[in-house]
């Protein structure tokens, strides 16, 4: 009865798709919308944390089951194991990580403020080649988060200009003196750049500070500008021809992508500092008065707003109608993206700066306690080792069952395909948590000899993951009995071959003879003897 029942769950879990999705650069695409295929969790389990020692303002990219961030405190750039936290490699640069990494075929793009952009090998962390921007006597530092599309790097930097990079060698293929520090990270959307200015680092009257600005993508000619009233570190979401960025000026602009006409705006009560999620026909952003807002992307109409306890100068991410985001109240925030109401919270400890990325079912933002916080649904695998074995009919065999836990949950172990008259036992059969079983096979002294391909299941109230293994009951080569099947049916074959080739030359030479004894009888009718 157990059995049917796992073989049920197992056909019912393989029968429902599970979407999930890389979370590869800041705010999840090159046009910064902000939004996850992936679903994201429905409770604040936390599945691990990792500890860099430091403020991480830096965001995370998701990709192939890693997790790449950076920190403050020494400086590197970290490659995490999505779902242990587990450090697979750092990468030391010289200075703070402010940037948020992209993770584009292969290689890790990022910036330091040691005012060069690095490019790193994603498998091993190795480095490539690194820019290093122009140096002013005030700053050259690299907040702004690298866009990689088509072989090229688009990055801003507190020399005041906008850069555009080989993404193969780092060689510069072309630059745009903006004047004024940049702390915004571009969106690269049909052929054009979009990214924004803060400030002026003198009081040399330098022009065009607190802009945003639209680049052509192949040449960084000037597309257009629009000023706004305050610094910009928003960074701009484009989305359906529409570019929409915050200011300090406490306002959300919606600005038509071709022309940089302004649309519409929205009044916060403070500055707004986080990149809005554009998902559905809806903005989602917060502001320094410590609310997160939901407007209307046409309009800029207020649908509903969220207060937490402190400034949201985080970046929301939107995934299966949910909106997480960070506070300067030290809290992880989950909330309906339909009506604004909250679904959890997390507390850190410590102020909430990164944006969060959702990915495979999870959700991962740092902390300026130094952790890196994954949270999830808890899940789990299992492993089978050796993955297959040998017996004789009545004696038994081992392997080792392994599982994996991520976060904390009870997973039970069974098996099907069990062959006749053996029995199958774990020990333990069950644990919370990571756990490693012996399956011990049983044959008994009828069982049929041959090959069964078992599958290992593991399970509990809501997934099922399986295993292979291959047991070998008896002989593993082919019976004597059975290579002598074809021939002794050959031979067969040939003795009634030459049974009747014999009776039928026996029957012929029978009829020849009696065609001689007919000749010699007429011969002797018609020349009798005188």
């Amino acid at each position: 009865m157990r059995r049917t029942a796992l073989v049920v769950v197992l056909l019912l879990v393989s029968a429902v798709g599970v979407t999930a999705q890389d979370w590869p650069m800041f705010r999840e695409d090159l046009g910064h919308a902000g939004a996850s295929a992936s679903r994201g969790p429905e409770d604040n389990t936390l599945l691990w944390t990792f500890q860099t020692g430091s403020e991480v303002p830096s965001s995370p990219a998701v990709v192939d089951g890693r997790v790449y961030i950076g920190s403050n405190e020494d400086y590197r750039v970290y490659c995490l194991d999505e779902n242990s936290g587990e450090v697979i490699w750092g990468y030391t640069t010289g200075a703070q990580v402010y940037s948020s990494p992209a993770v584009v075929d292969g290689r890790v793009y990022v910036g330091s403020r040691d005012i060069k952009i690095y490019c790193l090998e994603a498998e091993s962390g190795e480095f490539v080649w690194s820019y290093q921007s122009e140096y002013w006597t005030y700053s050259s530092e690299i907040y702004s988060s690298p866009a990689v599309v088509n072989g090229r790097v688009y990055v801003g930097s507190h020399d005041g200009n906008a850069y555009c990079l080989n993404a193969e060698n780092g060689g510069l293929i072309w630059k745009y003196k903006i004047g004024c520090y940049i702390y915004s990270s571009p969106a690269v959307v049909e052929g054009k750049v979009y990214i924004a200015s803060h400030k002026a680092p003198d009081s040399r009257g330098v022009p065009y500070e607190d802009t945003v600005y639209c680049l052509d993508a192949e040449n960084g000619g000037l597309v257009w500008k629009f000023p706004t009233d305050g610094h910009i570190y928003s960074s701009p979401a484009v989305v359906d021809e529409k570019v929409y960025i915050g200011s300090d000026d406490g306002k959300l602009y919606c600005l038509d992508a071709l022309t940089g006409d302004e649309l519409w705006s929205h009044q916060t009560g403070d500055s707004i500092q986080s990149s809005p999620a554009v998902v559905d026909g809806k903005v989602y952003v917060g502001s320094g008065d410590g609310k997160v807002y939901c407007l209307d992307a046409e309009s800029g109409e207020n649908l509903w707003s969220f207060g937490t306890g402190s400034a949201v100068h985080s970046s929301p991410a939107v995934a299966e109608g949910k909106v997480y985001v960070g506070s300067y109240d030290g809290k992880v925030y989950c909330l309906d993206a339909q009506n604004g109401g909250l679904v959890w919270s997390y507390q850190t400890g410590s102020l909430v700066h990164s944006s969060p990325a959702v990915a495979d079912n999870k959700v991962f933002v740092g902390s300026y306690n130094g952790n890196v916080y994954c949270f999830g649904e808890p899940d789990f695998t299992i492993s089978v080792s050796p993955t297959e074995g040998e017996v004789k009919p009545g004696e038994a065999v081992d392997a080792t069952v392994r599982v994996t836990v991520i976060g904390s949950i009870n997973v039970e172990l069974d098996v099907m395909g069990t062959p006749l008259g053996a029995t199958i036992d774990f020990d333990p059969p069950s644990r919370t948590g990571s756990f490693r079983s012996t399956m011990t096979i049983q044959t008994a002294s009828n069982t049929p000899t041959g090959t069964y391909d078992l599958t290992v299941v593991g399970a509990n109230a809501s997934k099922v993951r399986t295993a292979s293994y291959r047991l070998q009951v008896g002989p593993s080569g082919i019976p004597l009995v059975t290579l002598l099947i074809p021939l002794i049916l050959l031979l067969i074959i040939i003795a009634i071959i030459i049974y009747y080739w014999w009776k039928r030359r026996k029957k012929k030479k029978r009829r020849r003879m009696l065609s001689s004894r007919g000749r010699r009888t007429r011969s002797f009718l018609s020349h009798p003897k005188t």
